[in-house]
Parts: C-alpha cells; sequence; structure tokens
C-alpha cells in the first residue's frame, strides 16, 4: 500500500480498514479476556479460580493497549494510518510476553499461554491486502511461541505453534488471491484509460486532420506550380515539397488513428507481403548501405487487410534501418507455430534504453530526433485490429528485435 499520498484513494481505503481492525480489535480483547477469566470459570466447579492468574498485568495490559488507541487517532490523521496495524502486533506480542513472563518465571506453574488475538491478527490481514504485514505478524508469533517454550521449558507451545502455521497457511491462500484479483482490476483499469486516451486523441486526429488535408493538397499544387515556373530555383521548392509531404505523412497517421477500420479482410499469403515490402524499401536500403537478410517460412494464409499489413512492416522495417546511421545489417525471420505465424525484426542500431521502452506507442512519443511517434502507434492499432501482438525487445548498443505475432486463417493460400 505504499507509497501513500494525501487525500489518495489508497489512504482513504486503508483509514476504513483501520478503523475496522481498531474496533474489532478492543471487543475481542475484553470480550474474549472477561468470558475467559471471570465468566467461564464460575461454572467449572470448585477450585477454579475466577480473575487473571497471580502475578499477571491483569488489567493494566489493557489499559496500556487503550493508550495506543489516541495514538492510532493521531497517526490517521496525520494521513500515515498504515503504520497503526504494526504498533498493534508489536505492542501486544511484547505485553503478552511480559505478562508470561511474570506469570510463569522462576515457578513450577506450567504454560498455558496463548490469546485468540493472536489468531484475529493472522486473520486479518487480507483485510489489510499487505503481505508484510501477514508475514510480521506469523513470523513474530511464531517466534514468541518458540521463545516462550524455551525460557519457560514447556512443551504445551507445539499446540499454538502447529494453530499458527496452519491459520497462515489458509490465510496466505486468501490474500494471495486478494492481490490476483486487484492486479487484475488495476490491469483492467489501466487498459480502460488507455482505450479512453485513444479515443479521445482519435476523434480530435480526424477533426484535425480533415482540416488540415484540404488546403495542405492545395499547398502542395501551388508550390509545384511555382517550382515549374521557377525552374532556375532548385534548392528551396524541394525542401518545401518535402516538408509538404512529410506534414501530409503525418496527418495521414491522424486519419488512420482516428477512423475505425473498414478495410476488406481477405486471406492473403504473409511471406508474399513481406517480399512485396522488401521491393519497395530495397532502394532506400541500399541507399542508407543496409543489408537485408531474409528467413522466411512460407505460411499458411492470413485474414488481413493486405495494404495495411504492408504499412505495418514497412513502418518496421524502416524504423530497424533509421536506428543505423552507419549501415549495417536487418534479419528478418519467421516462423508458424500453434495457428500464430511470428514476424521477426532485428537490427544492429544503438538501442533503446527500458525506461524508453516502456513508453513506445505512446501518442507523440518517439526517441527519433525528428519523428513524431505516430508511425509506431498506428502500426499497434493496426497488429491489434488483426488480434495480433507486437513485442519490442531492445539492448543499449547491441540493438532491438522487434516481434509481430499474427494468427492463422484456416485455409491455406
Amino acid at each position: 500500500m505504499e507509497p501513500f499520498k494525501k487525500n489518495s484513494i489508497l489512504i482513504y481505503e486503508e483509514v476504513k480498514a483501520v478503523k475496522f481492525f481498531l474496533w474489532t480489535f478492543y471487543i475481542i480483547l475484553f470480550a474474549y479476556d472477561l468470558a475467559y477469566y471471570f465468566f467461564i470459570p464460575q461454572y467449572g466447579g470448585e477450585g477454579t479460580v475466577v480473575g487473571f492468574p497471580d502475578g499477571s498485568m491483569g488489567f493494566v495490559m489493557h489499559f496500556l493497549l487503550l493508550l495506543l488507541l489516541p495514538v492510532a487517532i493521531y497517526f490517521i490523521k496525520k494521513g500515515i494510518p498504515e503504520k497503526i496495524k504494526y504498533m498493534y502486533i508489536f505492542s501486544f506480542m511484547l505485553l503478552d510476553f511480559i505478562n508470561n513472563a511474570m506469570i510463569f518465571w522462576g515457578n513450577d506453574k506450567e504454560f498455558t499461554g496463548g490469546h485468540i488475538l493472536e489468531v484475529y491478527f493472522i486473520l486479518f490481514s487480507p483485510i489489510f491486502v499487505d503481505k508484510r504485514f501477514f508475514m510480521v505478524a506469523s513470523i513474530g508469533l511464531f517466534l514468541k511461541y518458540l521463545l516462550d517454550g524455551m525460557l519457560f521449558h514447556s512443551n504445551n507451545v507445539i499446540f499454538p505453534i502447529a494453530l499458527i502455521i496452519f491459520i497462515s497457511s489458509i490465510t496466505w491462500v486468501l490474500l494471495s488471491r486478494f492481490q490476483s484479483y486487484i492486479t487484475a482490476i488495476t490491469s483492467i483499469h489501466e487498459d480502460l484509460r488507455q482505450k479512453e486516451k485513444l479515443a479521445v486523441i482519435g476523434q480530435m486526429a480526424t477533426a484535425i486532420a480533415h482540416e488540415i488535408k484540404n488546403p495542405l493538397s492545395s499547398l502542395k499544387g501551388f508550390t509545384q506550380l511555382q517550382k515549374e515556373k521557377d525552374k532556375d530555383d532548385d534548392h528551396y521548392y524541394p525542401i518545401m515539397l518535402s516538408e509538404i509531404d512529410r506534414i501530409n505523412s503525418i496527418v495521414t497517421n491522424l486519419l488512420i488513428l482516428g477512423k475505425p477500420n473498414t478495410g476488406e479482410k481477405s486471406t492473403k499469403n504473409l511471406k508474399g507481403i513481406i517480399e512485396y515490402v522488401l521491393v519497395v524499401i530495397e532502394p532506400h536500403a541500399d541507399r542508407m548501405n543496409v543489408k537485408v537478410e531474409l528467413d522466411l517460412t512460407d505460411s499458411p494464409g492470413l485474414i488481413c487487410d493486405e495494404n495495411q499489413l504492408k504499412q505495418v512492416f514497412i513502418n518496421l522495417i524502416k524504423n530497424a534501418m533509421e536506428s543505423m546511421p552507419e549501415g549495417g545489417t536487418v534479419k528478418i525471420t519467421s516462423q508458424v507455430k500453434n495457428d500464430t505465424a511470428t514476424v521477426s525484426i532485428q537490427d544492429e542500431g544503438c538501442g533503446i534504453e527500458s525506461d524508453k521502452l516502456q513508453k513506445l506507442g505512446e501518442p507523440f512519443y518517439t526517441t527519433k530526433e525528428n519523428g513524431n511517434g505516430l508511425g509506431l502507434m498506428v502500426t499497434k492499432k493496426i497488429i491489434e485490429e488483426h488480434n495480433g501482438q507486437l513485442n519490442i525487445n531492445s539492448e543499449l548498443n547491441k540493438g532491438t528485435t522487434v516481434e509481430v505475432r499474427l494468427p492463422l486463417s484456416l485455409e491455406k493460400k
């Protein structure tokens, strides 16, 4: 539950759990001791002692535990309720050990320690969803009984130790399931937030892109026309046209993000798609002194939008080449396993730092100096619309490997 923040949902939930813990702790403490030491002995027949054992702390222990309540309230007001449960478990174990020492140390009395609150501390752990508190309570009580057994030379600690182990085992299962559910809910919540973010970005992107597209086409047309009229200037117009094309590429990516997938899907051969992409990209690779090595498995057909998949592999292969400004080798391999085709694109570039790797695919996040982050975002969107997966692994100064996994169709092409 750490770290806590002021006015956060986490601290609010912890406060609710702590309040319930405090109520039940004191109710169990007083109800159990009154029943065990005062009410039940009255029906035990002659010789049964009513009241606390001789030499014990008696109600002093209860008074000292009550003094913890103002401290607990102070912790709640200060916004650190997570400390309260540890304060109570350590205080109880210390006072209980001192109480047992006052009763059994230096005499022939048989050790008969034990309190229902010890079970309560362990069973309450799942309410806090805190494995550290569970370990502190279980191991702390286990060690306390071992120490009691050694100091008071008693075998009566065997049953409480066995009970603690048994209850701890059950509680561990419950606590693990609680944390598993919370992890799953958190993951779903993050996925929903990401989808909502992308939906908003998509709507904005579509609106903006449509507004830019038409004047951009006119601007490019007039620039080309002016270039033909002013043939002596072969320096500025190519730059202007290149930048207009770059803007147009960004706008096209925005349109893809904003619109639903309406392309018609048919059964196509994955190997054929990649080979076509390489024909298109080969001149660009030659200019960058990049060698492309292929090891493709002839796969069954994919139900896909062929043009969209071509765009995916063009984006990924261009990224691999651009990561090697001094040239190098891009290895493209494919394999088929368990009705899934996997295409791997491996480069020898500078690699990507682990913290940056986590952010790849987020809107407008890029590791390129002149990039905009939309290319990989569009790539991920297309792959997800084909029920596929995109995995990126990278090591600094060693290169990056991108894996695209796509489900196969039943028929073969």
